[in-house]
């Protein structure tokens, strides 16, 4: 039995600093959040608000490292406490630049406050919020002693980068259309890289906090050795020409049968009016109702928030997307086009329906 818990100083000291370690983090949050607003609502005096805000962030780091290293020095720590002082160490320094990065954002909102707004902000919102939602992860894991939860944080970063990827394309085309646009681009295309750093300081977080709790160091290798499951995607899209059939059918098994964290779309190069009622059929068959689905382009879908793509179509003109994706091909031949009688063709719906589920099912299988 250790004798820490007889020390109710030690305790006491070793609370605080998880509370300072959390307040830190609860500030840094807030300030990814409102220099965004700021942005989206151009709002120059919030921007100078989080701009001086970022002093409170600060004189917390200060604090936190005062803290750990009177611990260190008084109580000697050893093992698993000596293990959380250090990572504390390490936590509050990428806390502390993360709050770097919110008034660089909030330095670029207001010199865009000058200028007439570019486009509609959709894709930098929801990157922000996928990496504030990385920097909480990390904290809950880091609070929890939990390995797996920061294993997970690390695997979001992916679609942060994703994100960032789509954003500097997007804004490319805005300079090349425009000579003009190139101020307001290079500054949005700025607060989008922020974000990206902002990601990779939380992927760190998770990377310690893998290290406070197995003692393992896995920085540089970014994550825990694979399960003997295999791979199971963050965010996933199912392609096919006319999204009315095989990547529908796709799409609702993939949402009942894969983990809830998992986000699911399907989408279609040409799409079509309505889903295909023999896929209603089926489905409804299966316990399943996609009466509500409805075709969508590729170009409705959050394709920042995917990371595997897996296309459908025996037909060549089935396409895929162009970027650092995991990229599957389930050739699959179109049901509605495989039989002449009503029989036959609700027939080849059944087999595609099972064949799907039997490959869907294989994302979470050993």
């Amino acid at each position: 039995m250790t004798t820490r818990h007889t020390d109710r100083e030690y305790e006491a000291e070793l609370r605080r600093l998880r509370e300072q370690v959390l307040l830190m983090g609860a500030k840094v949050e807030e300030m990814i959040a409102e220099s965004i607003r700021a942005l989206v609502e151009r709002d120059t005096a919030l921007a100078h608000r989080m701009i001086e805000y970022d002093h409170q962030v600060n004189r917390l780091e200060v604090e936190s490292d005062e803290l750990c290293l009177r611990i260190l020095a008084r109580r000697q720590p050893v093992a698993s406490d000596l293990r959380f002082i250090t990572i504390a160490l390490k936590l509050v320094t990428d806390l502390e630049r993360i709050g770097d990065l919110g008034v660089n954002i909030c330095e670029r909102v207001v010199e865009l406050d000058q200028e007439p707004p570019l486009k509609p902000y959709i894709d930098l919102p929801r990157m922000a919020q996928a990496a504030r939602g990385m920097v909480r992860d990390a904290l809950d894991a880091f609070v929890a002693a939990d390995a797996e939860r920061a294993r997970l944080v690390i695997e979001q970063d992916r679609t942060v980068d994703a994100y960032y990827a789509q954003i500097f394309r997007e804004l490319l085309t805005y300079m090349m259309e425009d000579p003009r646009n190139i101020y307001r681009a290079t500054r949005l295309q700025s607060i989008a890289k922020y974000l990206e750093r902002i990601g990779d300081h939380a992927t760190n977080l998770a990377e310690m906090v893998v290290f406070m709790v197995k003692g393992k160091d896995i920085r540089h290798t970014g994550r825990l050795e694979e399960g003997p499951g295999r791979h199971v995607p963050h965010g996933i899209l199912f392609l096919c020409v006319h999204n009315s059939a095989r990547s529908q059918i796709a799409e609702a098994w993939a949402r009942k049968l894969l983990p809830s964290i998992t986000r699911v779309w399907s989408a279609g190069s040409q799409p079509a009016e309505a889903v295909h009622p023999m896929a209603v059929r089926v489905m409804k068959e299966a316990g399943i109702d996609i009466t509500g689905q409805r075709p969508k382009r590729i170009s409705d879908v959050p394709l920042g928030d995917i990371d595997t793509v897996i296309t459908l179509c025996a037909e060549e003109v089935c396409v895929g997307l162009p970027g650092d994706l995991r990229q599957e091909a389930w050739t699959l031949p179109d049901p509605a086009a495989a039989a002449d009688t009503e029989a036959d063709a609700l027939e080849a719906f059944r087999r595609v329906r099972e064949e799907l589920r039997r490959r869907i099912e294989g994302l979470v299988e050993p």
